[in-house]
């Protein structure tokens, strides 16, 4: 699905279920917390914790503020790939962690269940800029 969207124009997030073997997110998981992959490329681990404390105040956001506020985040982290030799990991982590807090709740997903598996891809070119897949 990287493919799809190039990264002038977009980016897939995934909250993936394991890792084959010894991996990132295998071993987030094995903590109980909540492995973000940006492109394949960038693993970010998400506290249940602050998940949910940060699901919370997010949920308070009406539809107008959380739309911008994800497109906010979609654009710096379109642009961290962009150049990614310019990018600050932790601004970038925090950035993704966000989107999916907000893409979540600007599609009305469940956060426990999206976080066990789903695939948010972001193209700013499109219509509809952020499709979700959830299994």
């Amino acid at each position: 699905m990287r493919g799809d969207f190039p990264l002038a124009d977009g980016f897939v997030l995934s909250c993936p279920v394991s890792g084959a073997g010894v991996s990132p997110v295998r071993e987030i998981r094995k903590r109980g917390n909540i492995p973000l992959v940006l492109q394949d490329e960038m693993v970010v681990e998400l506290k249940r914790s602050d998940m949910l404390e940060s699901w919370r105040s997010t949920c308070a956001l009406g539809r107008k503020r959380t739309h911008a506020l994800m497109a906010q985040a979609a654009g710096r982290i379109s642009s961290a790939l962009e150049d990614d030799e310019t990018a600050e990991i932790g601004a970038l982590a925090s950035d993704v962690a966000a989107f999916f807090l907000l893409a979540l709740h600007d599609k009305g997903l469940d956060v426990a269940q999206a976080s066990r598996f789903c695939q948010l891809a972001w193209s700013a070119g499109r219509d509809e800029p952020l499709s979700v897949a959830q299994f």
